[in-house]
């Protein structure tokens, strides 16, 4: 297989073909699709090719996207290297046939370029030994395919009484197209807790996919208010049988009024015994970070983990590595004056 395979870059990828690979596949997810992929990757510092084999018609049989960021290794600016970008949680070697075999895909990915820094992929690779550090880590998702009551039933006893809680602040919900408030309550209440802060162009790149979203339909954006002020807000994407919790941030107020819960709560509800894609149960995909106290608060609804495997590999010379080391060393040592 691994003659058919072809690595394109984007100029050369047909959309069409391409979204349509992903739609048919069993892992289809909202990140594989050409568009979603060109926004969360955006140039000048960003880009991805892809990995495809074409069927007899000329149709794309499996495709899997490379993200890539041009990076600097060891104080040398290297062309590019795989890395996962913002909002995009894992990819996939997307394909028609469900029995197909991914371990071509790994192998040229790890063949092509010499250092991936991180990349997230829904399925394990076969062969391990090509990459320096393959760590399984979890999302956590719930089942929307059975009834609210039913799900209600799993919350824990703590988030039953914060969106009680909730209920008695009173909260207005308003539907959004504009994410300029909730970008704004991510930079005044979250942004200083990010290690290296958030560069502007991440605020731009979260606006553009958010307009998209939204002039396809598949965004649904809400804020919750008190007095006439947003305190919080939340960015929820479904794309076939998934419903993801992509964005939110409140203030301290929204924190303290359990806003978010609320919003979740509500989101939950909405789309409680739906199914989709010919009868396949919709989830609802809290987009886990590795923070144990946010992961603790999504377990509390009742959501159960789901994993994916996060991957990083080098083949940097022994020069090149002791300058990394070097470098990281440097980054890392106090600041005096």
């Amino acid at each position: 297989m691994t003659e058919m395979l072809r690595i394109l870059p984007r100029p050369q990828i047909d959309a069409d073909a391409w979204n349509t690979c992903v739609t048919a596949s069993p892992h289809r997810i909202t990140y594989g699709f050409s568009w979603y992929l060109d926004i969360v990757l955006p140039a000048p510092g960003w880009k991805w090719v892809g990995l495809v084999i074409m069927n007899e018609a000329g149709g794309y049989q499996a495709v899997m996207p490379i993200p890539l960021r041009r990076k600097s290794i060891a104080g040398i600016t290297y062309e590019w290297v795989v890395h996962q970008p913002l909002f995009c949680h894992f990819l996939a070697v997307f394909s028609r046939d469900p029995e197909l075999d991914s371990r071509p895909f790994f192998q040229l990915m790890n063949q092509q370029f010499r250092y991936g820094s991180v990349v997230n992929l829904s399925q394990k690779p076969a062969n391990t030994t090509s990459f320096d550090t393959l760590r399984v880590l979890t999302t956590h998702t719930l089942d929307l395919s059975v009834n609210y009551e039913r799900i209600y039933q799993n919350y824990t006893y703590d988030r039953k009484v914060n969106l009680r809680r909730a209920l008695r602040m009173n909260w207005v919900i308003v539907d959004s197209t504009n994410p300029d408030p909730l970008l704004n309550l991510f930079r005044e209440n979250h942004a200083d807790t990010i290690s290296g802060g958030v560069a502007d162009w991440a605020y731009e790149m979260l606006r553009n996919l958010t307009n998209e979203l939204n002039q396809r339909g598949l965004a649904t954006l809400r804020y919750a208010t008190r007095d006439g002020r947003i305190e919080a807000g939340a960015l929820f994407v479904q794309e076939g049988n998934r419903v993801i919790y992509l964005f939110n941030a409140a203030s301290e107020i929204g924190r303290k009024g359990n806003a978010r819960t609320l919003l979740i709560d509500q989101m939950i509800r909405e789309k409680a015994g739906g199914h989709y894609l010919e009868g396949e149960p919709c989830l609802f995909d809290f987009e886990s970070p590795g923070k144990q106290s946010i992961r603790r608060f999504y377990q509390s609804f009742g959501a159960v983990e789901e994993p994916f495997w996060t991957m990083h590999w080098s083949r940097l010379t022994k020069l090149e590595r002791l300058a990394q080391r070097i470098r990281n060393v440097i980054k890392k040592a106090p600041v005096t004056t």
